[in-house]
Formats: C-alpha cells, structure tokens, sequence
C-alpha cells in the first residue's frame, strides 16, 4: 500500500511539473492587423498552424493571446490574402494584409451544389450582385451581356416589357429558334431570367462546358444559367433598403427618310432614267414648295416618324427589400415595382412582385427552406403597332396624315390606313401574365458532411391576351366627302388563354469528407419534372357597341374558337464526385440519365456523363518562391455529353400528324380529318459532347486571366429529309444533321486599390466561335434567302454575289449580249451579277452563300473608378465581324412604292461611279434581287453604358438615421459605332430562320432605345 502511494505522489508531482513547463513555454503575443493603408481590419482571425487555438482582432485592429514560442499563425480576413508567418520570438507583430480582388475562396453555383472558385475544373463564369449592379438595367438579360466570355446577348428592341436579349452559350448548335437557347435556373427552379427583379439577385453562374452542364443532362446542351437570389442576413438583425430610378428613353438611331421636295426630285430622276414622262415639272415643285407652310392640306412634307414617335419613353422602378435574422429563422423578403412607358402611342409596361425566401432551422439537424414569389405583369399595345413601324419607314413625305379640319386622311398611297390613326384609335392588345413559383425544401443533417435534401417545387403561369381592333374611319379630303375603313373592316376581338403547370420533385444526398491532404465530395440524386400546358381561345366580329369590348358582345355570326393541350415529363438519376489532394488535383465525374415522355418506348432515356480535371501548378512545393506573385496557376481539362430534347411543342413522334376541316353534304357541314406528316417512332435525341481546355491565371492579387478553348459536336439534330412525292405526305423528323461549334475565349481583370481613396477596376472579355454545318445527309434546307448547307453556319445567307455597278452602255451590252441577267435588259447604273453556275447567264441557279448570321468576334470591355465615394464606370461591348442584310423599301430605292431615304440622294449617274444604290428605276427589277450589295458589315462597337454616381459621405447619413444612401445618372446605348445601313441597329438581328420560315431583312422591329436614367440606392 505504502508503495502504491509513493508510486501515486511521484506521478502526480511529475504531472505538474510537466504542466508547469508547459505553462512557462507559452508566450504572450500581442499584434495589430492593418491593410496597406495602415487602416485597422477589425474581425480578423488569427490562428495557429495544425492547433485549434485562434483568436480575433477587436474593432481597432488588435490581437492578444498566448500561444508557444516560434509558432507559425495564420491571418486571414475576408477580401484578403492569407498570410502565413512566425512569431520568432517577437512579443509584438504588427500584419499587413493585402487585398485578393481575385477571392479565390469565393463560393461558386454549380449544379444542384456550390464549389469554391478555385477547385473548379470546369468551364464556369461567374458574376456577383455588384457586378449585375453597374449595369442598371430592368432585366438581367441585358445585364448579361459582355459581362462573361463566350456568352451572346442580342436585344432585339426597346418595347416595354419585350423579352430581353436573346441569349446563345458558344454558339447555336441546332436548327430552329428558341430550341438553341440555354437552361435557365431561379433557386434551382427552371425559369426565365428576366422574371427575377435585379435588385435582389446574389449571383449568376453561367455553367458552358458540358463537364459543369452535364448534371442537367437532357436540358443542358445549350448550357445553363444559374440565378441565385439573396437571403436574410446575419442573426438578430434587421435592415430596409430601397433602389428606385426614373429616366427617359428614345430611339437609338433611325433611317432618315427625304423630305418632300427631294421625294419630288428622286421622282422625276427614275421617270427618266425609265424613259417616263416626270410627274412633276418644275413649275409644280416651286409652287409646292411655296404652299408648305400655308397649305399642308395640298402640299403636305409629312415626316412619319415624328408623328408616330411621340412618347418620352418615361419609365420608374422601384425595389423595398427587408431583411431579418434570429437564431433559427433568416428571411427576405422583397417587393418590386416597375412602370415604363414605350415611345410609341398606347406602348407601356406595368409589373409588380413579390419575392420571399425564408430559411427557418428546426433543429440541430433538419433546416427548412420555404420560398415563394409572384409577379404580375401588364402589357398594352396597339394591334397595328407592326405596320405602324413599316409604315413609319415606307410612307412618304408628299401624303397628308391629318387635314386641318381634323380628319385623317387615308387616300395618296395610304390605301385607307392611316398608321398614326390606327395607332391611336385602332383598338388595344393588353397581355396579362401572372407566374407564381414555391419551393419547399427539407435537409436533414445525418452526420458531419452528410446530409439527405428533399424539395418539392409548384410552377404555375397563366397568360391572357385580349386583342381587340377597333375598325376606324379615314377620309380622302378635307371636308370628308370620301371615306375608307381604316384596318378591319369591322370591329373584332380575340380572347386567347394560356396555362402553363410545372411541377418538380428532387431527392439528393450529398457526403463530404477530408481525411488528411484528400478531400472527397459525393453527390447522388433523383428528379422528377413534368409539364401541362393549355390554350384556349375565342374569336367574334362586328361589335355594336365598341365599348364593350368582350366577346359576350360580338355578334355568334361571325366567330371561333379553339383550344389544345401539350404535356411531357421527365424522370432523372443524377451523380457526381468530387476529389482533390491538397487543392492540387482536381478531379470532378458526373453522369446523368434522363427519360423523357417526347420520345416513342425504347428511345426515351438517355445517359450523359462527363469527366473534368484540373491541376493547380502554383500549389506545387516548386512555386514556393513566386507564391507572393502568382495566387493562382490552374491548367483545366473536360469533357462531356449533353442532350438536347426540344422537339417542339406539337410535335409526338408516335403519333402521325393530323389536320381538320369540313365539308358540306346534303345541307350538313361534317368534319373531315386526313393524315399530313409522316410518324418517325425511332427519334431519339439530340446530343453534344463538348471538349475543353483552359487555364486560369491570378496575379499579384488583383490580375485574374482566364482562356478556354472548346469544341462543341452536336450529332443527331432533328430535321426533315426528301422523301418521293407520290407519298402525299409530309416527311418526318429524323435525327440526320450535325453541327460543329469551335472556338475560343479571353477574360483579363484588374482590380486594385492604388491609394487609400483611388480604386480601379478594369475586365476585358473577347470569344470567337466558328458555327459549321458538318452533315446535313447531302441535303439542304432553304427559307427564302435564309439556307443551312453543308460547309456552311447555322442560317447563312443565300444570294447572288454582286460584283459593282454597270458603269458604261459597252459594259451593259456585253452582258446583254452574253451573259443576261434575269433575261432582262440592263442598263448603265445597275447591278452586276457574278456568273457562279457557269452557264452564261444569272438566274436563281447563280444564287449562292454569301453571308453567315452568326456573328464573329464579340468583345467587351469594362472600367470603373472610384474615388473617395465618386464612382464612374463605363461599358463598351461589341461584335468584330457579323454580315447584315436588308431589303425591299427598308433600303431599296423605289421598290414598291416606298420612300426614299438620304442614302439615296447618293444614286449612281455617269459622274458619280461611287454612288451608295444603282440607278433610280421603277420598271427595272434587275436591281432588287437578294444579292451581296444589300448586305453590310454588321460590325460595331456601342458605348453600351455609362453611370456616374456618389456615395453620400456617411457622417451624413448618421445624421438622418441611415446607413447608407447612393445617387447616380446613368446611360444605356449611349454612342455607336458602325458601317451598317445608316439608321438601322446593327445589333438587331434582322436575319431570319431557315426552319422557322421567318423573312430576311425585314426592319419593321420595335426601335432599340437610348435610356437615360437617374436612381438612388438607400439602407436604412
């Protein structure tokens, strides 16, 4: 006994002499956390390498705590650069930390997950909430563009609440319109990105390779789009905050028409140049001129632009958005209004929503996420605003819109339609579209880095369109002694309904687990999506009381109506892995297999997998030395499958195509039906399977440099090949096209600091993509002047080359004599036709590729400036090769009837070879042929946005209760710079489809605008 007790006392003394040693060997460190202007970072965190002692610093920057002696800390602060270093025996250290603009660690949306920025081994761009911000915008589309690198955003006009810009990921890698648009993604919820208030978005996340798409599979081939909204705040807070903006818009360029006296003299130039007497002698043009002012009932200079452009375009939004935090629930919640008026007569927009995204904790291990949003949108136009814009642009000068007693006039040329008249009396189209989207979401914790989710999403939109046309009177005289009907010949409306229902069901689990320097991340799931959509319309003539425009009122003699249903459904298995030693290698897997209701039993699923891997070079042992240079150095490597199921809406593959009629036997009217297209039960679907390789480069903390190149083959694309004309039917589709997309992309940043009140943040992107039809099983489809051929761009366009002018009679009598054109007599003046077939003379066997729609060359370029509390930023974005083309009276002189344009003043003659159009000439068609003289570099470069604002000092705000308050002016489409037609857009596309039998180069679009807007941005 007495031995166990000496061995207990000795052991117990040598314990305590242990734990004094230990207690003498810690030291007590003192220190400061400063950034490189000496100013304090408070809440940085200070911890000690391989032990969980930590600490942070107070609101003065300072730090106090024992630790052992020589140990090595790390100091880490978020927007900066850790820094690793050893105490060395210094009681007191004083840090300085430098900013990392590139935030490497930065949390990045990918599919169904997140991934820090700098383990990603896929093809992925990224913007955050400041970024969208700069742009001020009403809708993210717009904000989009130039902002990533290989992504294309086309806005197509300036209508209030038009659908934003058309957007293409690398290119257009299949037939047809919106079957080539991306995936777009709200909280993980299928949706359009303009739906979403900007104000309240937390990022975007452009997924473009097929290794970062894949995950989506059968939705994915056009890339994918990841919108993510923001939350509540931090716990136990609340904050208001407020944006709102008021502005002005206009047109961003018009062709400028001839006025009335260079109409006259245009005239009498074609009339003789066509041998013709000249309608109007000099005598008549000198007393026109006289009588403009006194008499414009008889002498009219009309410009139809002025009268039809009328509005101011003024236009407000305003965004409340109110944040809460306790320990178990956050929530946000935000309500948006917006309110634009178009620059055309009863042109304008409404909508509000409501957006509310609550994570509720109910306990230690099961969350709740609970979100909902609703919008509600009003569109009101004119049913004539079409022909009011080809009206704008055709009619001319010398035709009276209203006579001095107030009647419009619908005679000389007008054909009874006045177009400002029909704009303003001609009847209203009010479109109504209600969205409400809820999703549910349940996450049980099961172990550290193990969870199982489950969420349940509800999709439902219901749009309403109510045409109704106002039949209006025009008349031919002052006095009214002769009238027309103007627009329909009686009153009429059209009730059109529509309801969409999606509903989808995900189950996922996800495990993560470092052991030591590996780092593995698993994810599995299942989806279920389907899709109900119902239309459902009316129609009714002669209304005897226009008033009451509903269809209750029309007369039954005269009416319609119709209605259908479209479904499909998709059921998913997903997974993915992730794996990385010491964030060195990288390597990411990822398989999806899809079944979808669109194709026959036996061809409904298909499997998209993909491999990535990436190698950060700068974490190797031998870049120790230049680690304080470069941040980041990551060669990227993937390669994937992706599908595309957009067959279109109509359109069963088991089912043979149907249309309806009647006949009328023995007094009784029967409905007929009969067999037109064809059934292919073997269509299957489309798919892509991308290659990429990239790098990423970060320098110095504030130089970010990012190159992919990538080719993309899309194989089995949907399209209809001859078949022998005695089958009496149409052709089915068949999975028989290819398309190759191969290209390239650039993004370099810089964003620094330099003083203590001067910042600067600068981005340039530039991508090309080189869009080629590979197989198209030797055939070729054409759609007017729009073609897709082997060898060739998705929709290229097909004309006759134009090799100049006829400038001499020799000239023209040569190819009279042994090369005519169209079998017609040219003359000096017109247009010369390449002879492509070989055959001695031009006739639509000559026609040819003569251009690509799809543009080469985009580019951007982002500045900002800040300093102290002044901000200015610009945005120039553009496209370095692209081939537009326009016809008939939009450029043509004297096609038809229409007007002239100034261009046109410059006309060929003897003296003038190097005219802008050919002779004037109403009975020669030779000059109006789809040819390569039409068409025009649609290359540009536009001063896309330009803002100006100021941080109102914060001693101020303190003052009156508020946190925070900016101003600034802004401007949108600003300058432009082109060689396309004078007045016409050159980033409107006025191409057209080979497959959608849209026409080529028509203008008659909704105008572009120039937007200038002045805001505030306030906390409270």
């Amino acid at each position: 006994m007495k031995t166990r007790m000496i061995k207990s006392f000795v052991c117990v003394c040598g314990l305590l002499v242990s734990l004094n040693v230990v207690a003498a060997s810690l030291k007590p460190v003192k220190g400061k956390v400063v950034d490189r202007f000496n100013n304090p970072l408070p809440g940085a965190t200070i911890q000690v390498t391989h032990s969980p002692e930590k600490t942070i610093t107070d609101v003065d920057g300072n730090f106090n705590f024992e630790t052992i002696e020589d140990a090595e800390l790390i100091v880490s602060y978020i927007g900066f650069r850790t820094l690793k270093l050893k105490t060395a025996g210094e009681n007191f250290i004083h840090v300085v930390l430098d900013e990392d603009s590139q935030l490497l660690n930065d949390v990045v949306v990918v599919g169904y997950s997140t991934n820090k920025k700098v383990n990603l081994s896929g093809s992925v761009s990224s913007l955050n909430s400041e970024k969208l911000a700069s742009r001020r915008v009403s809708n993210v589309s717009s904000a989009l563009q130039g902002m990533a690198a290989g992504v294309t955003v086309t806005t197509q006009s300036g209508e209030p609440g038009g659908n934003g810009g058309h957007i293409r990921i690398r290119g257009i890698g299949t037939f047809g319109g919106d079957s080539a648009a991306p995936l777009v993604l709200v909280d993980g919820v299928e949706g359009t990105i303009d739906e979403v208030d900007p104000n309240i978005i937390e990022s975007v996340s452009v997924l473009k390779d097929a290794a970062s798409a894949s995950i989506y599979g059968s939705r994915a081939a056009n890339g994918v789009i990841l919108v993510t909204t923001k939350r509540g705040g931090s716990q136990d807070k609340f904050s208001i905050s407020y944006k709102g903006y008021f502005g002005f818009q206009g047109a961003t360029m018009l062709p400028q028409k001839v006025d009335a006296l260079e109409y006259m003299q245009l005239e009498n130039v074609a009339a003789g140049n066509d041998g013709s007497d000249l309608p109007y002698s000099d005598e008549y043009i000198r007393e026109y001129v006289a009588g403009m002012a006194t008499a414009p009932d008889i002498y009219p200079n009309t410009d139809w632009q002025d009268l039809i452009l009328t509005e101011n375009g003024f236009n407000h939004g305003h965004t409340l958005t109110l944040t809460s935090s306790s320990e178990r629930i956050k929530t946000l919640t935000s309500i948006g209004y917006l309110d634009q008026t178009g620059i055309v007569v009863n042109s304008s927009y409404r909508k509000i929503s409501v957006r509310n995204n609550m994570d509720i904790k109910l306990s230690d291990r099961l969350d709740m996420k609970f979100d909902i949003q609703v919008s509600n949108a009003n569109k009101n136009s004119s049913p004539y605003e079409g022909h009011a814009f080809n009206y704008m642009n055709t009619r001319t000068p010398n035709i009276v819109n209203q006579f001095t007693t107030g009647l419009y006039n619908g005679a000389n040329g007008l054909m009874g339609n006045n177009p400002v008249l029909l704009l303003r009396e001609g009847g209203i189209v009010k479109n109504n579209v209600i969205r409400a989207t809820m999703a549910m979401a349940l996450t049980y914790k099961i172990l550290d880095g193990w969870n199982v989710s489950v969420q349940a999403t509800p999709r439902y939109i219901t749009k309403n369109n109510h045409n109704y046309k106002n039949s209006v009177t025009t008349y031919g005289d002052p006095e009214g002694t002769t009238s027309f009907k103007s627009g329909e010949t009686y009153n009429s409306l059209t009730e059109s309904a529509y309801r969409y229902f999606y509903w989808n069901t995900q189950a996922l689990t996800n495990y993560e687990k470092q052991l030591d320097d590996h780092y593995f991340k698993v994810m599995a799931g299942m989806e279920c999506q389907t899709y109900t959509e119902k239309t459902l319309s009316a129609y009714r003539q002669v209304f005897n009381f226009p008033q009451y425009d509903q269809i209750d009122a029309g007369n039954i003699e005269n009416m319609n109506n119709g209605g259908g249903e479209y479904q499909w459904a998709i059921n998913s298995f997903f997974g993915r892995l992730n794996y990385n030693y010491k964030e060195r290698y990288l390597v990411e897997a990822n398989i999806r297999t899809d079944g979808s209701s669109r194709f026959a039993e036996g061809n409904r699923y298909g499997v998209f997998p993909s491999f990535s891997a990436a190698w950060r070079i700068s974490e190797e042992p031998f870049m120790e030395s230049i680690r304080d240079r470069v941040d980041n150095l990551k060669l990227r490597a993937s390669w994937g499958k992706l599908g595309n199921q957009n067959i279109g809406s109509s359109y069963y593959p088991t089912t043979q195509q149907l249309s309806t009629g009647s006949i009328s036997m023995g007094g009784n009217l029967y409905t007929t039906s009969a067999v037109t297209s064809l059934s292919n039960r073997d269509l299957t679907w489309e798919t892509s399977t991308m290659t990429d390789l990239g790098i990423d480069l970060s320098l110095f903390g504030c130089i970010n440099i990012t190159a992919d190149w990538y080719r993309k083959i899309t194989d089995g694309i949907l399209m209809k090949l001859d078949i022998p004309n005695h089958i009496g039917m149409g052709a089915p589709f068949q999975n028989a096209g290819k398309v190759r997309n191969q290209g390239w992309e650039l993004s370099v940043g810089y964003s620094k600091k330099l003083t203590r009140d001067f910042s600067l943040d600068a981005a340039l992107t530039l991508s090309d993509v080189k869009n080629t039809i590979t197989d198209m099983r030797g055939t070729s489809s054409t759609s007017g002047d729009i073609r897709n051929q082997e060898g060739s761009s998705i929709n290229s366009i097909y004309g006759l080359i134009c090799d100049g002018f006829i400038n001499s009679q020799e000239e023209a009598d040569e190819i009279n004599a042994n090369c005519p054109q169209f079998g017609t007599t040219v003359y000096p003046g017109d247009l010369k036709y390449r002879n492509v077939s070989g055959d001695n003379k031009i006739t639509t066997d000559d026609k040819t590729i003569i251009g690509s729609t799809v543009p080469r060359y985009s580019y951007s370029f982002n500045l900002g400036v800040g300093y102290k509390g002044i901000r200015l930023s610009a945005f120039l974005q553009g496209v370095g090769k692209a081939d537009g083309y326009l016809n008939s009276y939009y450029v043509m002189p004297c096609y038809q009837g229409g007007t002239y344009r100034k261009e046109h003043l410059d006309y060929w003659t003897e003296q003038n070879h190097d005219a802008s159009t050919p002779r004037l000439s109403y009975k020669s068609s030779n000059n109006t042929y789809t040819s390569s003289f039409w068409m025009k570099s649609a290359a540009y470069l536009r001063l896309k946005n330009l803002q100006l604002g100021y941080d109102l000092p914060s001693k101020w705000m303190k003052a009156i209760g508020l946190k925070s308050a900016y101003i600034y002016a802004n401007a949108e489409n600003l300058l432009t710079f082109t060689d396309f037609w004078d007045g016409y857009d050159p980033e409107v596309n006025y191409n057209a489809s080979a497959t959608d039998g849209v026409s080529l180069g028509a203008a008659n679009n909704y105008p572009q605008t120039k937007a200038f807007t002045f805001g505030v941005d306030i906390k409270f």
